[in-house]
């Protein structure tokens, strides 16, 4: 049986990299008529109908290779991709868990699973994966965004001023710049707000309004005011 099958995953495969995901999805299925327990052939089914938005075929077909192969990162990983595209939260999470468990050091999975966490409400459970990435030296300056708004959430200023000035560093961006401005004023730190207001000013998506929030700063330290 696996002989005859193999033919409709080989081309299954080549669809798929053809980008003919329709044509992709039914030859992996006649794949998996013939053959039922066809890995590969799940597989591909999965992935051609991901790439269809076909997000429940998607998640029944990792669902199929991690019965049948449950040492597999990938179908764990994309299986949780299915699932949180479906809004199955737990289930999702469960299943980057599976993953991580299998690869400990993948630091893309982490990163998807505590940004997925945090977007649907689990902030708690969200924050000591994105620290730990923090704390393993993450470049994604999103990992420092959200740490540094949740900080400040929290009144720890401290935490926040570093995190904003981690992601401004990784990222040249507006709006980090002009965040870290605001947390560095709460602080009293002046001249630190005036640099951080500075670099908003020269995006224009933040220049008017971190021109305006210099211009305060500038009236306040002006000689003669007290």
């Amino acid at each position: 049986m696996a002989v005859r099958a193999r033919p409709a995953w080989r081309h299954a495969g080549q669809a798929t990299e053809a980008k003919d995901y329709a044509r992709a999805s039914q030859l992996a299925k006649d794949a998996i008529a013939q053959y039922p327990d066809h890995l590969l052939a799940w597989y591909l089914l999965g992935q051609a109908s991901m790439a269809r938005s076909a997000w429940a075929e998607a998640a029944d077909a990792f669902a199929n290779v991690t019965r049948r192969y449950p040492a597999s990162f990938a179908a764990h990983r994309d299986l949780g991709l299915a699932l949180e595209n479906l809004g199955r939260v737990d289930e999702a999470r469960a299943a980057f868990e599976a993953a991580i468990a299998r690869r400990p050091d993948d630091q893309d999975v982490r990163l998807r699973l505590a940004f997925m966490l945090y977007e649907k409400g689990q902030r708690d459970a969200a924050l000591p994966l994105l620290e730990a990435l923090a704390t393993g030296g993450s470049k994604a300056p999103e990992v420092w965004l959200v740490l540094g708004r949740t900080y400040y959430e929290r009144n720890d200023l401290a935490a926040a001023e570093k995190a904003f000035a981690k992601a401004a560093a990784l990222a040249n961006d507006g709006k980090t710049w002009f965040n870290l401005g605001v947390v560095r004023l709460r602080m009293l730190d002046s001249p630190g707000a005036q640099e951080a207001f500075r670099r908003a000013a020269e995006h224009p998506e933040t220049r008017e309004q971190a021109a305006r929030e210099l211009a305060k700063l500038r009236e306040m330290t002006r000689p003669g005011l007290k």
